[in-house]
């Protein structure tokens, strides 16, 4: 890995940037991604959905010890986003703000069933478009990250913590249940619209998994924004050291938060790209 040529960029951000928060805090998503995506995740699809969802839930079983009323900022934002997910991205040079998802522990909780109901959704609507050509219809009754409802605030007791965690469960597995079906050539198929195919939205469900069920846990806390983004630095140098022990290995992918399978040196390029456009102004 090339893990000099992060040093070298980390020390342009931080000398660059000090006391630039919103450059610090893309910087710091960038970094937190990258780390996401350098965890080894199975290949196959419906394996990487059941272990994700076995990690996630140890997260899950513990949000009850966190304030329910507080929103705690996530490390992702909307800007980088859109940088990872357009067909043709803008680079991501230092806007006006920063657009930030938050959580609270019901919100966390809510985003990972709505989110996995959502998918499961999705594959029928697919599958129907393929054999049938039936295009299909969004569903838009989920609420995004965004957006804080009044529940999400509510007091998280254990009993109403198991019934969502009973909740969640249940999706998780009929979710692994239906991708374990798929062929090789409905997971592959790419949608007329040029969308994503379902092995990349499988993929993308169950890296998303980590970034609602552990926001709490893996928040980063502290008020500045430089110990942030240092502290970002150290979680993606604790991945990508070891991953040149480890070998080729045909079983193991690196798939982005939104589902796009990496290598690892595509994934340091990235980061070493993204933060030379939030320096470019």
């Amino acid at each position: 890995m090339r893990t000099p040529a992060l040093a070298a960029s980390r020390d342009r951000v931080l000398e660059t940037a000090a006391g630039g928060g919103i450059v610090l805090a893309h910087a710091t998503a960038v970094r937190s991604v990258a780390a996401w995506t350098l965890a080894p995740a199975p290949r196959d699809p419906a394996r990487h959905l059941e272990t994700a969802h076995a990690r996630a839930r140890e997260h899950l079983a513990r949000l009850a010890v966190h304030d329910p009323a507080r929103e705690t900022p996530s490390v992702m934002t909307n800007e980088l986003f859109s940088r990872l997910t357009d067909a043709r991205p803008a680079p991501l040079t230092a806007p006006h703000g920063v657009s930030r998802y938050t959580y609270t522990p019901r919100k966390a909780l809510r985003r990972v069933l709505d989110h996995a109901l959502d998918h499961l959704n999705q594959i029928e609507q697919w599958l129907a478009w393929r054999s049938r050509g039936t295009v299909p219809i969004p569903t838009d009754g989920w609420v995004p990250s965004t957006v804080t409802l009044p529940d999400d605030r509510l007091p998280l007791a254990p009993a109403d913590l198991d019934a969502w965690l009973w909740r969640i469960d249940q999706a998780a597995r009929l979710v692994v249940r239906r991708a374990e079906e798929l062929s090789e050539a409905e997971l592959d198929w790419l949608p007329p619209d040029g969308g994503w195919p379902l092995r990349r939205v499988l993929h993308h469900l169950a890296r998303s998994e980590r970034l609602y069920a552990a926001a709490l846990d893996e928040a980063l806390v502290a008020e500045d924004p430089s110990c942030r983004y240092d502290k970002a630095c150290r979680r993606l140098d604790d991945v990508a050291g070891p991953i040149d022990e480890k070998g080729g290995d045909d079983s193991v992918a690196y798939p982005s938060l939104y589902g796009v399978l990496h290598t690892p040196e595509e994934v340091v390029a990235l980061v070493l790209t993204i933060e030379a456009e939030l320096l470019a102004r």
